[in-house]
């Protein structure tokens, strides 16, 4: 934004300019609503390195359904296996190795393997990618450029805010820019400006929770090693000084290294630290290797601690987001990924109730559905930073003779679902509704990804590939399984799921459905179970619901638990969680449970049906007369 320039009003005002707000402008953007984002930090500035590093499977696969993986793709490593070190020795079976086992067969996102089904892609799933977040921010930022090159404004401090409920733009926030306050109105304001937040401060939302005596050390750097794997694994060092040391290498050639700071080297106030200090610090912390370091970008002392805010929405206009609304350790590596859930989670609801789509319910789901799932990862936080540095929690129970290192690994494997977050849910609730229609996969979990192809491609694609973040929900409809054709080599849909699929298309098309009477937040996806299809309405019997494609290995119907027999109706929400699940003649219930929080529609959505085709034509064209078309009545069986 140019400089001094402010708008007089906008939707939403972001403060913060780190990834949880970035992406979260980016989809608001995206969704057609005018962001503001300020920064008080000159990005400049600021230091360029540091700061979260690690990005997981769940939260590759929530950037890849928004649009920003692929170009974050060619900037970080992809890390693949684990192994830990102790006394130089090498076991496979401990440290990160838990993340692979979380990992395997169940997410496709990682472009440099085979995933055809003959392959050995369950092993070579990467655990992370390494990419730190001055890189992550790089690619945030042009991706928001690109829609608005306005939107972020940086130096630019908020001072305060207040709220006029008659007006339509409610909140008005005073920003200081480097010579003047100026005003800007808008109807929210998102807290996403760190854990010693001015917007949760000026809120007066408490900000509860612990600090520990521990202290830890993470630094970026080129070095040279003579440790095994030191580009290509996770890596963990079990030390006896300095707890279990860290390992990840990371973008452009750099590596990541942490550990417990030893009390000697911190001193009464961490006046001993220097970057000498700390290199001579960390060469002792991985022996019996070696480390030389080439050059040294960053490295940081800080206390371990956690804290959450007691709300995440004040005055039904305020909002909080990543380290606003929680702080922890970057033991498990969770700061950027929750941050990631956080705007995901966020932004598609915020972006809805603007659009008028729906009702303001939708938008405190996301206070009950994070906050509890951020106070879980607290309390995990706590157990892991402080068996990291060497102490067990008494709630353990542990014999005095007890190796922190063995609770650390038989937790990280406990949790580790939730740790990658593949195993990320939410409770009940209106966008997650229960139904008496039973299948693998459950509501308010993750939606599994899936091999599919389209129609004459031996290329397949994935399910959330397909299903790529457009505001809408995303219905999927699981048709059945397709039968050989007599006399042919072509397949068609069976008959009793092409009768239950024409008779959903009919319900779906009546002036009373849900697709004719709310707002239209509604995509397709028809998902037929086979190979050797005819022409795709040919194949189903009635032209399709949204675009169709072929499950030619069964890996969509076996992960989602579909009776290929009978098919079946899954709901996914636009962060792809599985919202509801109906019977494939279930419209009436996709009725009822669109009709708890989307807004109706004032005027009536027009969707195609077969009733609404051209009228047939006889057409003329004859050398020496003038082409001419001509409607005519068609008889079939004397029936027009």
């Amino acid at each position: 934004m140019p400089e001094g320039i402010l708008p007089d009003n906008v939707d939403v005002i972001l403060v913060g300019a780190g990834p949880t707000s970035l992406i979260s402008a980016y989809i608001l953007l995206k969704t057609g609503i005018n962001v503001l984002a300020v920064e008080q930090h000159n990005k400049s500035q600021q230091a360029l390195f540091g700061r979260a590093c690690a990005l997981y499977p769940r939260s590759l696969e929530l950037l890849d359904t928004v649009g920003l993986w692929d170009p974050m793709a060619d900037i970080g490593i992809i890390i693949r296996g684990a192994v830990t070190y102790k006394d130089g020795k090498a076991t496979a079976s401990r440290g990160w190795s838990f993340l692979q086992k979380a990992i395997d067969g169940n997410t496709y996102l990682d472009y440099m393997c085979d995933i055809s089904p003959s392959s050995s892609y369950l092993v070579d799933f990467p655990a992370s990618v390494g990419i730190r977040q001055k890189y992550a921010e790089d690619v945030f930022r042009a991706a928001i450029s690109a829609i608005d090159p306005t939107a972020v404004l940086s130096p630019a401090k908020l001072i305060d805010y207040n709220i006029d409920p008659g007006s339509q733009y409610p909140v008005r926030a005073r920003i200081q820019l480097k010579d003047r306050v100026t005003e800007v109105r808008s109807k929210y304001l998102v807290g996403a400006d760190g854990g010693r937040s001015t917007v949760r401060t000026l809120a007066g939302i408490p900000f509860t929770g612990m600090s520990s005596t521990h202290k830890w050390i993470r630094l970026d750097a080129v070095v040279r090693t003579d440790m095994p794997h030191s580009r290509d694994r996770a890596i963990a060092i079990e030390s006896a000084e300095h707890g279990n040391v860290l390992w990840i290498a990371n973008d452009n050639g750099r590596v990541r290294i942490g550990f417990v700071c030893p009390p000697a080297l911190y001193g009464e106030n961490g006046e001993n630290i220097t970057a000498e200090a700390v290199m001579e610090e960390a060469r002792k912390a991985v022996r019996p290797f070696s480390l030389e370091f080439v050059k040294l970008d960053w490295w940081t002392a800080y206390s371990i601690g956690q804290r959450l805010a007691e709300t995440w929405i004040k005055d039904k206009r305020i909002l909080l987001a990543g380290d606003a609304a929680h702080t922890h350790s970057s033991g498990a590596a969770q700061g950027l990924n929750t941050g990631i859930h956080d705007a995901t989670n966020l932004a598609w609801k915020l972006a809805g109730v603007l659009k008028g789509w729906y009702k303001p319910d939708v938008l405190t789901t996301y206070d009950t559905e994070r906050r509890p799932s951020a106070a879980r990862l607290l309390q995990l936080d706590r157990d892991i930073s402080s068996l990291i540095s060497g102490n067990i929690p008494s709630h353990f129970n542990a014999s005095s003779d007890a190796d922190p290192n063995d609770i650390l690994e038989q937790l990280f494997v406990d949790s580790a679902g939730f740790t990658v977050g593949l195993g990320i849910s939410y409770s009940e609730n209106i966008l997650n509704r229960a139904s008496t229609t039973k299948l693998r996969i459950k509501v308010g979990h993750r939606a599994p990804d899936a091999q599919l192809y389209r129609q004459g491609s031996p290329v397949p694609k994935r399910l959330l590939e397909l299903t790529a973040y457009n505001g809408n929900f995303w219905i999927l409809v699981f048709a059945g399984v397709l039968e050989p054709v007599s006399g042919s080599d072509a397949s068609k849909l069976n008959s009793n799921s092409a009768a239950q699929y024409r008779a959903m298309r009919t319900d779906v098309n009546a002036t009373t459905s849900f697709m004719r009477t709310l707002m239209p937040v509604f995509s397709f996806l028809t998902i037929l179970r086979g190979e050797q299809a005819l022409e795709t309405a040919e194949t189903i019997g009635v032209q399709p619901l949204g675009k169709v494609v072929y499950d030619c290995t069964g890996d969509a119907y076996a992960k989602y638990g579909v009776d290929d027999s009978q098919g079946v109706i899954v709901v996914l929400r636009p962060d792809a969680i599985v919202g509801f699940i109906a019977p494939l003649n279930g419209a009436g219930a996709l009725n009822d449970y669109f009709s708890a929080f989307v807004q109706p529609s004032e005027i009536g959505n027009v969707y195609a049906s077969e009733k609404d085709a051209a009228v047939p034509v006889g057409e003329i064209s004859l050398e020496g007369h003038e082409e001419s078309t001509t409607p005519f009545r068609m008889f079939v069986n004397n029936v027009v």
